[in-house]
């Protein structure tokens, strides 16, 4: 999971990606990937989050 934040933290145009259905992140979960939208849209640290 960790890699996967940090992708998004240095990606952070994939979250709008994601957020439209245009990609997907193997291995997670729906619930998990709804999560992980949710802290980026709402964290201006999503790492500090996920410690």
């Amino acid at each position: 999971m960790q890699q996967i934040i940090r992708f998004l933290v240095e990606h952070p145009e994939v979250i709008e990606k994601l957020q439209n259905g245009t990609v997907s992140l193997i291995g997670l979960s729906e619930l998990e990937v709804k999560a992980v939208i949710k802290v980026f849209s709402e964290s201006t640290s999503p790492l500090g989050y996920w410690r």
